[in-house]
């Protein structure tokens, strides 16, 4: 079971909810919603935003089950992964979470000779600084409307408030680390 699928269980356990029940207030199947529980299956952030509303918290706390003050390592395969309808781009949730804290991190992923989600699919407020870093791969990062060629090692630092994206120009998988701060 994923931390995701754990903390998914965990709230749908609090609420007093059977797994028929929440998939009903979410408008998705029950076999869905246990194979999200037992980590067989990795939602996408749209059938995310269903679960937390259906048990009425946000995004955010489908991933934040952690105390102050503690400590949390998670292995590579544990990552809470998040995917997005009509892309083939995956993020790897690090560290404390999504869209938590001050500082959050994620590690995307994106098939060759494709582009990731801009950002009219994810909130950002002006002045949200991120950092975009190469893993893996050659890519374009657009921002506004100038393209940036980048190689493995590079980096930008960036308003998040303007429209942004990525896309893979290389024929196998890129890996980008973009750290969000504020």
């Amino acid at each position: 079971m994923t931390a995701l699928g754990q903390r998914i269980r965990a709230l749908r356990v609090e609420r007093e909810l059977q797994q028929r029940q929440l998939a009903e207030k979410a408008g998705m199947t029950p076999s869905m919603i246990s194979q999200i529980e037992s980590g067989r299956l990795t939602p996408s952030l749209h059938t995310l935003g269903k679960i937390a509303g259906a048990l009425g918290v946000t995004i955010a706390a489908l991933f934040d089950g952690q105390p102050a003050g503690a400590i949390h390592v998670t292995r590579r395969k544990d990552y809470p992964v998040v995917s997005f309808d009509g892309s083939s781009e995956q993020w790897s949730v690090l560290g404390a979470g999504l869209f938590q804290g001050k500082i959050r991190a994620v590690v995307s992923t994106l098939d060759a000779r494709s582009k990731g989600m801009m950002t009219d699919k994810v909130v950002i407020k002006p002045g949200q600084m991120k950092l975009f870093y190469v893993l893996d791969g050659k890519v374009a990062l657009h921002y506004g409307s100038a393209r940036h060629v980048l190689d493995g090692g590079d980096s930008a630092l960036l308003d998040g408030g303007t429209p942004h994206g990525w896309e893979n120009l290389g024929t196998r998988k890129a890996q980008a680390l973009w750290v969000i701060l504020g």
